[in-house]
């Protein structure tokens, strides 16, 4: 029986021969270069984990005709109501990410909940917890609602720096001032000063949004990885239209102007962290690589190199801490999660209760709805839950 297609086609690159022909990330690479990455034995590939970006702007919530996806105002989570949800199913027609999905249980639309009673009291997702490789960071930060839609209709090459524009210094003191006006309470501020997720995308310029172009403002981050230097000669080498000839460092490390010598290819990161824009991408891969040659030349030249920082605008402060919270982080500095304050929220987490876990998901158990919202005993001055 001919193998053409399976639930893991994809994995570890395996179908990427078939399915890559259709891949969008492509479309700014030549037909040539193309056809020669999706070589089975030539090709490559990275892992890119994607569960819900909870937006800034997110498309499901916008398209739910029931008014069941909602992003809560405490924390920005974004869930969907099961009390409320109609199994319209417009929610994973508008998610250009397709992370909503049917429950056909309970005929009920579902997503990533981003663990939020986890969240509610200072833990991180257990996604972000369980990563063998410690490579999850999660954290609060703070921005400017008010320019939300001027930053969604940026201009694709803008939209990452406009994005990046968007997320407030929680250093400021006038922004301090601010957030606290608009009861953001001190250790929500302190937080957002130690979150790894402002210091990793907006501080270090390191990680990009996932498919910007889809102007939904994603609120989960990826750094674009560093990968070794092309080795395959390819078919026709030696020869002016081989496009995989061999391609060697000037020195031990690759320098900071050899990125077009990377496995992956920079017009495909671009398309994916940058819409479109290599200089962004560029940026991000050639700090990673000047954190690289600064650490080396503290342990192997006993001479700290300075000028390759200065070189892509970091500092020996910013070096040390990207190298801090890359390699050597504690549990605590990864995850910085202030417990949820909903004192003056308007959200009461009785209303946003669907089911988790294997037990009450499983085909055989009856599903247990509420039949109606109730008195609030909690904060009397509520009318519901």
């Amino acid at each position: 029986i001919p193998l053409t297609w399976g639930v893991n086609w994809e994995d570890n690159a395996g179908g990427a021969h078939v399915t890559g022909k259709h891949d969008v990330n492509f479309k700014e690479i030549s037909k040539e270069e193309k056809e020669a990455y999706l070589k089975f034995r030539d090709v490559f590939y990275f892992y890119l984990p994607r569960i819900c970006n909870h937006c800034i702007n997110p498309a499901c919530v916008a398209a739910c005709p029931s008014g069941a996806a909602y992003k809560r105002e405490e924390d920005g989570i974004v869930l969907i109501d099961q009390n409320r949800c109609r199994n319209w199913r417009a929610c994973v027609t508008a998610c250009p990410y397709k992370k909503p999905y049917q429950n056909w249980v309970s005929g009920k639309m579902e997503k990533c909940i981003l663990c939020y009673p986890r969240v509610e009291n200072g833990l991180p997702p257990a996604c972000f917890h369980s990563c063998v490789g410690r490579i999850r960071y999660f954290g609060p930060v703070l921005y400017d609602m008010d320019r939300v839609q001027e930053t969604a209709l940026a201009e694709d090459r803008d939209l990452v720096s406009a994005q990046r524009s968007l997320v407030l210094d929680p250093f400021d003191e006038e922004v301090m001032i601010k957030a606290k006006e608009a009861d953001v309470s001190d250790d929500w501020i302190d937080a957002a000063q130690r979150s790894p997720v402002y210091k990793l995308f907006k501080k270090w310029e390191l990680a990009l949004p996932l498919h910007a172009e889809f102007r939904t403002l994603p609120m989960l981050f990826y750094v674009p990885p560093l990968s070794p230097v092309m080795t395959s000669e390819g078919q026709d080498s030696p020869g002016s239209t081989d496009v995989f000839n061999m391609a060697k460092t000037e020195g031990t490390l690759i320098s900071l102007d050899e990125l077009d010598k990377l496995r992956v290819p920079l017009q495909y990161l671009a398309t994916m962290f940058g819409a479109g824009n290599e200089e962004v991408v560029r940026t991000s891969l050639r700090r990673q690589l000047a954190v690289r040659h600064y650490e080396r030349s503290i342990r192997v030249e006993k001479k700290p190199n300075v000028a390759v920082l200065d070189d892509v605008g970091l500092t020996e402060e910013d070096a040390k801490g990207i190298t801090r919270l890359l390699s050597l982080a504690f549990y605590s500095e990864r995850f910085v999660v202030p417990t949820t304050k909903r004192e003056k929220a308007d959200i009461s987490p009785y209303t946003e209760r669907g089911f988790a876990g294997f037990g009450p998901m499983g085909p055989w158990t009856a599903m247990k709805r509420r039949k109606s919202y109730t008195k609030s005993h909690h904060t009397p001055e509520k009318k519901y839950e």
